[in-house]
C-alpha cells in the first residue's frame, strides 16, 4: 500500500531535482481569488450604465420609447418571478434579496432606457441602490457561514442546507424529494428521503451521480440505501471521499485477548466511523486487482486482529507465493500449507473431524459453536484461491463450506478476479460476506460485490490500484447503508520494510503455541500444545515435554493401539531401528512441446464433443500432463472460439464443442 504522491504546485519550478515555488505570485493570486466574490456586485452594477446608454440609444426616440418601455417592463417583471422562483431552496432572507436586487436593477434599467443613464435624478438613484445592493451582497458573503462548515457540523443550518441540496439536486437530476429527519454527526449527515409516488429506491440509486455532479460533490460522497420498513422512504447520507485519501496506519489490535466473536477493527469509512466486520458464522471473500493491498492491507489487517483473540485457530494455504504473504504472519498460525497436495490434505482432514466437533458441541446442547464452549474457533484462509481452487474437487469443497459453520469455522479465500472461470458461482452465493478492492473495470467489479452494493453505486473500477487500501465491504457488523461507502483499511507502514517489520513483530507477540486447542482440533494443527479442554469450558494449558514433537503429538493413539486385536500376531518394535531403503529419484515434471500439448488439448475437448458445458477448471488433468499453466489454457480456448470450433458463454464462463453443439 504506496502513500499517495503529492503533487507540486502548478507555477512551481524544478531545478536539480529541488522544487522552487514562486510565493509572492501565489499570494497575490490567492488575494485575487478571495476579492473577486465581493467585487463582482460592483462590477455588475457598473455594468449598468453602458447596457442602460446602449438601450436609450437604440430606443429613446418618440416613436420607439412606448415599445421599449412596455418590453422592458414585462421582460423585467419575468426575470424577477424566475429569480423567486428558482430560489425558493435558499434562506427567506437570501430569497428576497435577489429577488429585490433583479426587481431594483429593471427597474433602473427601463428609467435610464427613457432618460438616459447620466440624467438627474436617474444617475443619483443608480448609484444610490446600486451602491446599497453591492454592500448587501459584500455583507452576506463575509458574514454567511460557509457551506462545507455548515454541512461538516451539528447545526440547524447544517440540516437545513443539506435539505435543500438534496431537493435541489434531485430535481436537476430528473426526481423528486421531500427530506424528512436529518441527523448531522462530525464526518456525515444522514436524511430521510421520502420519495414521489412512483419513483423506487433504484430510481434515486441511478440519479446520484447526476446529484453529485448538480451539487458539485465528490464522486461517491452520496450513498442511497432502502428502508427495509417503508420502500418510499429511503435514507440518504452524505460523506467526504477525501477523508480517505491519505494511509490510515494500524493503530493495533482493537480487542487484544477477547473472543473471535466480538468485531474486528480493521479500518475506517469515509464517514469517519471505525470499519469492523464479525467474522463468525459467515464465509468471506476478498477481491481485488494486483496492487489494490488485498493481502497486504485486507489480508494483514483482518489476520492481524483474528491472532489476538484467544479462542480461534488459523489454517493458512497460499500455493502461489510462498512466504511473499505469510512468511512474517507464521508464528501466529496454527498451520501452513505451500503446497497443493498440503492443501488437499489440509482440507480433506478438516472435512474429517467436523463431525466430531458438531457431535462435542450436541453433547454440550449447543445447537452452534460459542464462544466459551472447549473447542477454539476454525479460520481456513486461502490466499489466491483460483490457484487452490483449480487443483482441488470443489464439490468436496462446497460440501466443506456448508458443514463447518456449525462445527465452528469460517473459509476466507482471496483472488483477484471471483468469475466464474476461477470458481463456481455457488461458492460465492455460500459466502455471504464481500469485500472488494480496486478492480481493472466494471465487469470485474460484479464479481466482487453483491447485487446490492451494485445497486446502491458501489464502484471499486475508480480506483484501480491507484488507490491501495480502499474496499467496499457488505460483511456482518457493516450497517447497510455503509455498503457502498467506501472504507480504506489500515496500513502497516509507510514502506514495505517497515510493513513487514511491524507485522513480524506483532505475530511473534501472539504466536499460536501458546493457544491451547482440543484433542479433536489439535490433528489439523502444526504448532502450539494441542491438549483438550478440562471440562470447565477453558481450554486448559498443559506444558508440552521438552522432547515432544509438537506435530505428532495427540495423534500417536489414531496409529498405535494398547490391545491389538489378533494376539497371536507377532507386535512390531517401535524402539527398533528401521532398515535403509534406497531413495527412488522423482525426477524433474515433463513439460510438453506446444504441439504435444495441442494433441493433449485436442483429446480432451474430443472427450467433452457430446455438447455438454464445460469450464476452464474441467482442464486441470491437461494441464498435469503437459505441464503449461492456466494462462496456456485460456489462449487456446479463445484461439478454438476465434476459429469457430468453441463457443463461449462469457456471462457463466463456459464453452461448448460447436460442431455437436449445434447437431
Amino acid at each position: 500500500m504506496g502513500r499517495r504522491k503529492t503533487t507540486a504546485p502548478a507555477r512551481a519550478i524544478t531545478e536539480g531535482g529541488v522544487i522552487y515555488d514562486n510565493v509572492l505570485e501565489r499570494v497575490v493570486a490567492a488575494g485575487i481569488a478571495k476579492a473577486a466574490p465581493h467585487a463582482v456586485p460592483w462590477l455588475a452594477g457598473a455594468g449598468m450604465i453602458p447596457v442602460a446608454a446602449a438601450t436609450h440609444g437604440m430606443w429613446g426616440t418618440a416613436e420607439a420609447l412606448p415599445w421599449a418601455s412596455a418590453g422592458l417592463a414585462l421582460s423585467g417583471a419575468g426575470l424577477t418571478a424566475v429569480t423567486w422562483a428558482i430560489s425558493r431552496y435558499r434562506h427567506v432572507l437570501g430569497r428576497l434579496q435577489s429577488t429585490g436586487t433583479t426587481a431594483v436593477a429593471s427597474g433602473w434599467l427601463l428609467a435610464a432606457t427613457i432618460t438616459g443613464p447620466t440624467a438627474r435624478p436617474t444617475l443619483d438613484f443608480g448609484l444610490w441602490l446600486g451602491g446599497t445592493l453591492a454592500a448587501a451582497w459584500n455583507i452576506r458573503n463575509v458574514v454567511r457561514p460557509n457551506d462545507a462548515g455548515e454541512l461538516g457540523g451539528a447545526l440547524p443550518a447544517g440540516r437545513d442546507l443539506f435539505k435543500r441540496l438534496l431537493t435541489g439536486t434531485a430535481e436537476k437530476a430528473g426526481m423528486e424529494v421531500r427530506v424528512g429527519s436529518v441527523t448531522a454527526e462530525p464526518h456525515r449527515i444522514t436524511g430521510a428521503v421520502e420519495l414521489a409516488d412512483g419513483d423506487t429506491v433504484e430510481d434515486l440509486q441511478r440519479s446520484i451521480p447526476a446529484m453529485e455532479a448538480a451539487g458539485r460533490l465528490p464522486t461517491g460522497a452520496l450513498v442511497a440505501t432502502p428502508n427495509p420498513a417503508n420502500a418510499g422512504a429511503p435514507t440518504v447520507t452524505l460523506s467526504d471521499p477525501l477523508l480517505l485519501e491519505e494511509p490510515i496506519l494500524w493503530p493495533g489490535p482493537s480487542r487484544p485477548g477477547g473472543s473471535i466473536t466480538e468485531p474486528l477493527r480493521i479500518g475506517i469509512f469515509q464517514d469517519g466511523t471505525t470499519f469492523e466486520i464479525c467474522l463468525v458464522g459467515s464465509h468471506l471473500q476478498i477481491m481485488g486487482m494486483t496492487g489494490s493491498a488485498k493481502s497486504t492491507g485486507g489480508g494483514w489487517t483482518i489476520l492481524g486482529e483474528i491472532i489476538t483473540r484467544r479462542d480461534v485457530v488459523v489454517l493458512f494455504v497460499d500455493v502461489t507465493k510462498g512466504e511473499q504473504t505469510v512468511g512474517p504472519l507464521r508464528p501466529a498460525l496454527h498451520r501452513v500449507e505451500s503446497t497443493v497436495s498440503g492443501a488437499r490434505t489440509l482440507m480433506g482432514e478438516l472435512s474429517a473431524i467436523l463431525a466430531e466437533r458438531t457431535n462435542d458441541l450436541a453433547a454440550r446442547d449447543l445447537l452452534k459453536w460459542a464462544p466459551g464452549c472447549g473447542l477454539p474457533y476454525m479460520v481456513l484462509w486461502i490466499e489466491e484461491a483460483a490457484d487452490v481452487f483449480d487443483h482441488i474437487d470443489m464439490e468436496e469443497f462446497i460440501n466443506l463450506m456448508r458443514a463447518i459453520r456449525s462445527a465452528g469455522g469460517s473459509i476466507v479465500w482471496s483472488l483477484q478476479r471471483a468469475d466464474s472461470t476461477q470458481m463456481p458461482t455457488m461458492v460465492k452465493g455460500q459466502g455471504g460476506a464481500w469485500m472488494c478492492f480496486g478492480v481493472a473495470n466494471g465487469h470485474d467489479a460484479g464479481w466482487g460485490l453483491s447485487d446490492a452494493q451494485r445497486d446502491a453505486g458501489a464502484a471499486p473500477e475508480r480506483w484501480k490500484n491507484t488507490n491501495p487500501g480502499k474496499v467496499y465491504a457488505e460483511v456482518p457488523g457493516v450497517a447497510p447503508e455503509r455498503i457502498a461507502m467506501a472504507a480504506r483499511v489500515y496500513d502497516w507502514g509507510t514502506t514495505d520494510e517497515r510493513r513487514v517489520a511491524a507485522m513480524r513483530a506483532h505475530a511473534a507477540a501472539w504466536p499460536a503455541a501458546a493457544k491451547p486447542v482440543d484433542a479433536t482440533t489439535a490433528r489439523l494443527c502444526r504448532t502450539g500444545p494441542h491438549h483438550p479442554a478440562d471440562g470447565s469450558g477453558v481450554l486448559a494449558a498443559v506444558p508440552a515435554a521438552a522432547d515432544d514433537d509438537l506435530e505428532v503429538t495427540a495423534v500417536t493413539t489414531e496409529y498405535l493401539r494398547t490391545e491389538d486385536p489378533d494376539p497371536g500376531r507377532p507386535q512390531p518394535d517401535i524402539d527398533a531401528e528401521l532398515d535403509d531403503v534406497e531413495d527412488t529419484p522423482l525426477g524433474e515434471p515433463v513439460k510438453l512441446s506446444p504441439a504435444e500439448a495441442r494433441e493433449v488439448l485436442d483429446r480432451a475437448l474430443a472427450a467433452l464433443a457430446d455438447g455438454r458445458p464445460f469450464a476452464p477448471r474441467d482442464l486441470g488433468h491437461v494441464l498435469d500432463t503437459t505441464g503449461m499453466g492456466r494462462a496456456w489454457i485460456q489462449k487456446s480456448l479463445k484461439a478454438r472460439v476465434e476459429a469457430g470450433e468453441l463457443e463461449h458463454d462469457p456471462e457463466r464462463g463456459t464453452y461448448r464443442v460447436r460442431a455437436l453443439a449445434a447437431a
